[in-house]
């Protein structure tokens, strides 16, 4: 038995049942608040580290060589137990989860239930442990033992995975930015304890050569490891995966603190400030990145637009703000090539406006006197080879091609107001105000009312009706079919004239097509307006064998 009174064996009692104290009450605490990442491994590791430390007082506290050898056995599991908790904190902390499936954790902890299996049963074999008996070393009396084959590979494992472990929490350090490293050297450095413990274990350094401070190292260790996960925050994956994110991310992200100062930049914006910029006033590095601040702005050619996002702790206290630049230059450039267009396009329908008044008043007025100069002439009777006539009829399709033009300067406007139309009403009224003959006029599938604008409808219509008595005669047979599906109407106009040919039903519709000697603009006028409202035009065959024009994606004004 250890002398209790000699003041080494009570410092040492002391570290000892402090350490364990502190490890069980901590793994408690620990094991309530399990649900953060790491936490369940942090509560087993300080659990099993402060048990190990109470079993080993007991061990040099023991009266006699059966109370050490009880303490060992049972101290032995926890021992074998702390390697394969550090690695699995170690993988989770380091954001490596798919690493902990249930194989890999069963393959882990494999080789340490092994190794308790054959420490419990030495003394039939030796190869966990030899030559187990009690020591006398000053005031203590140790239960000394050598290390068997199968102990000297199992303490060569259990250091592989501390190191293992270690590397992958420096891995982590290196790939998190500065926001992150204080929890990783937190871990870093209570790796440290139970290293100089082992190392002072197994290499004899000190006077007593089997005392072991591993123990009271581990507990060390899982208060830190406590201290990372429940006080500073540990790095999950899901921490880690943004964390990263963050680092390859094309647009600058900047993070400042409560005081202004800049904490953490992404690669992309150490490219954009200066060297130094962590660690100094955001105002004076970056004054044009201040809240509020219109946006864009502009750095070294480039366009960035600014979302300002603040940082607050659980109580709502302001922590700083985290800016991410979104380089925008392309939009930018997108845009003002936009606004250029429409500003040309503007320019453009002004010109066009002109012409329609030049068009209008210019070749209008000159076109009515020459008209009616021919007219006069005619009914003298003055035209012998009727030059007159075909005068007269040379006036009128000019007047054909003012109308039209003056037309289409406005048929492809943009539609600003809808009006609610009756189709039926609209089909009838454009019908009776043209110059029919003999033509005759069919209305099928009853009434429907859509929003459209009155004016450009109804010359689309007449348009329509136009190009049915030009191409089929004045004797045409017209059918207009009106067809409601929920909330779109179509609206048809066929005729029995002569159609047109499939190749030709693509281009019909384009400026100056005419397959009839016509101006070639009237069914151009009838798809610029169909196009200004967003309907769609097709051509086809009629049930009569002539021409229909099918117009669909009217909306329904009563939907």
């Amino acid at each position: 038995m250890s002398d209790l009174g000699a003041l080494p064996v009570q410092a040492y009692l002391t570290a000892c049942l402090l350490a364990g104290g502190i490890g069980l009450w901590l793994g408690r605490v620990a094991w309530r608040e399990r649900d953060e990442p790491g936490g369940i491994e942090v509560a087993l590791y300080l659990l099993c580290g402060g048990g190990a430390s109470l079993l080993y007082a007991l061990r040099v506290a023991a009266p006699g060589e059966v109370a050490m050898r009880v303490a060992l056995n049972l101290s032995t599991p926890l021992m074998g137990a702390l390697p394969v908790l550090w690695t699995l904190f170690a993988l989770a902390f380091t954001g490596h989860d798919r690493w902990r499936t249930e194989n890999r954790i069963v393959a882990l902890a494999t080789p340490a239930f092994v190794w308790v299996l054959l420490a419990w049963s030495s003394a039939t074999h030796g190869l966990a442990r030899r030559s187990v008996a009690p020591v006398t070393e000053g005031p203590f009396t140790l239960l000394g033992y050598g290390l068997g084959p199968a102990g000297g590979l199992f303490v060569l494992l259990a250091y592989g995975l501390c190191v293992a472990g270690a590397f992958l929490v420096v891995d982590l350090y290196e790939r998190t930015g500065n926001r992150y490293r204080l929890q990783t050297f937190v871990v870093l450095l209570g790796t440290l304890f139970p290293f100089l413990a082992g190392i002072a274990t197994f290499v004899d350094v000190g006077s007593y050569a089997n005392l072991s401070w591993l123990p009271t190292a581990f507990v060390i260790h899982g208060v830190f490891l406590y201290g990372t996960v429940f006080w500073l925050g540990t790095l999950d994956a899901a921490v880690v995966a943004r964390d990263t994110a963050v680092e390859v991310m094309q647009d600058p992200v900047i993070v400042s603190g409560s005081d202004g100062r800049i904490r953490d930049l992404n690669p992309a914006a150490e490219a954009i400030l200066p060297p130094d910029a962590v660690g100094s006033s955001l105002s004076e590095v970056f004054p044009r990145l201040e809240v509020g601040v219109e946006h864009p702005i502009a750095i070294d050619g480039r366009q960035f637009d600014i979302q300002e996002n603040p940082i607050t702790d659980p109580r709502g206290t302001d922590r700083g703000h985290v800016f991410l630049l979104r380089d925008v230059t392309a939009r930018e450039e997108r845009q003002a090539e936009l606004e250029r267009r429409e500003a040309e396009l503007e320019r453009q329908n002004e010109r066009l406006e002109e012409f329609a008044g030049v068009v209008s008043h210019d070749l209008r007025n000159p076109l009515a006197a020459a008209s009616a100069g021919v007219e006069l002439a005619r009914q003298r009777g003055d035209d012998p080879d009727g030059a007159l006539e075909r005068a007269a009829n040379a006036h009128e399709r000019m007047d054909d091609m003012i109308e039209g033009l003056l037309a289409l300067a406005t048929a492809g406007e943009t539609v600003d107001e809808l009006d609610r139309v009756s189709l039926d009403g609209t089909v009838r009224r454009v019908w009776s105000r043209l110059e029919t003959a003999e033509a005759t006029l069919t209305v099928e599938g009853g009434d429907a009312t859509v929003l459209a604008d009155r004016d450009r409808l109804e010359q689309l219509v007449s348009n329509l009706f136009r190009n049915a008595v030009d191409h089929a005669g004045e004797d045409v047979a017209v059918t207009v079919s009106i067809e409601a599906d929920g909330d779109r109407v179509a609206l048809a106009v066929g005729d029995d004239g002569p159609g047109v040919p499939a190749a030709e039903r693509e281009r019909v519709t384009e400026r100056g097509v005419s397959l009839g000697g016509g101006t070639g603009l009237g069914l151009a006028i009838v798809g610029d307006i169909v196009e200004a409202h967003g309907w769609s035009l097709s051509v086809a065959e009629s049930d009569a064998g002539g021409a229909e024009f099918l117009v669909e994606g009217m909306e329904a004004a009563d939907a």
